[in-house]
């Protein structure tokens, strides 16, 4: 998260609190929720799952952030690239654990990446659950996904 800060810091202090707003992404069960608890400092403990769309509104520094907490669901995917056009960039979420779903999480990534309301706009790609028994490690959750490549190709920050 801190590089997200940076980013915004690098973009200028504004005179007044300027708003952002991040579309936070990632499979079903990969986390997302807890992460945004997490941001609010609160605990990302017994989360349900998010269906459809929840948006979280917190003041970081001069910036007045939204947090769009946008499900996972297969079914629910297509109703992320309304949400594309306002956000300034991507949380993506990914579950280090759910080794079987790497596939699924690439094509998924791959698939926000290449949206034309994304390229361009910074990516920040969170492995999450690293805690848990069997989680891939950094290094390997960029190998699985082809980070490098996707990110590359859709000119990503």
């Amino acid at each position: 998260m801190e590089n997200c800060w940076k980013f915004l810091r690098r973009c200028g202090r504004p005179e007044r609190s300027r708003k952002v707003t991040l579309a936070i992404l990632g499979l079903d069960n990969a986390g997302k929720t807890a992460t945004v608890r997490s941001i609010e400092g609160e605990n990302p403990e017994d989360v349900s799952p998010t269906v459809g769309f929840s948006a979280v509104d917190l003041k970081k520094g001069c910036y007045d952030v939204s947090l769009f907490d946008l499900g996972g669901g297969e079914r629910i995917r297509d109703i992320w690239k309304h949400y594309f056009a306002e956000s300034h960039g991507v949380i993506f979420v990914v579950d280090s654990s759910d080794v079987q779903r790497m596939t699924e999480t690439k094509d998924t990534l791959a698939n926000v990446l290449k949206h034309p309301r994304i390229t361009g706009k910074p990516v920040l790609l969170l492995a999450n659950k690293q805690d848990r028994d069997g989680a891939l490690r950094e290094a390997d959750v960029i190998y699985r996904l082809s980070l490098e490549n996707l990110m590359h190709q859709n000119n990503c920050r």
